[in-house]
C-alpha cells in the first residue's frame, strides 16, 4: 500500500523509483561539477535529461499508456524533462 492516501500501489512505486533516481542524480552531479569544474546547474541538467530520454524509450519499449490511471515511465519522462528544463532556465537566470 503507498504511503500518500489516495495513491495506487503502482503510482506509489513509480514514485519512489523517481525519488530515488533524483537523490542519486544530485550527488553525482555535484561529485562531477566539484571533481570537473562544471556548472553544478549543468550538470544536473545534463543528468536529467538523459533520466528523461531513457524513461521515455522504458515507456516505449514497455507500451505504457499515455493516459493510464497509474504514474507510467511517460510521466516519469515529463518529471525528469521538467527539472532538466527547470535547472537550464536556473543556470541561465544566475550566470
Amino acid at each position: 500500500m503507498s504511503r500518500i492516501p489516495g495513491l495506487d500501489q503502482v503510482s506509489g512505486l513509480r514514485l519512489r523509483i523517481f525519488a530515488f533516481k533524483v537523490l542519486v542524480i544530485i550527488p553525482v552531479s555535484v561529485a562531477l561539477a566539484v571533481n570537473r569544474q562544471y556548472p553544478m546547474l549543468g550538470t544536473v541538467a545534463f543528468f536529467c535529461t538523459w533520466n528523461s530520454i531513457f524513461s521515455g524509450l522504458a515507456a516505449l519499449l514497455q507500451r505504457h499508456r499515455h493516459n493510464a490511471a497509474s504514474f507510467t515511465a511517460w510521466d516519469e519522462m515529463a518529471a525528469f524533462l521538467g527539472l532538466a528544463t527547470l535547472t537550464h532556465l536556473l543556470q541561465a537566470i544566475i550566470a
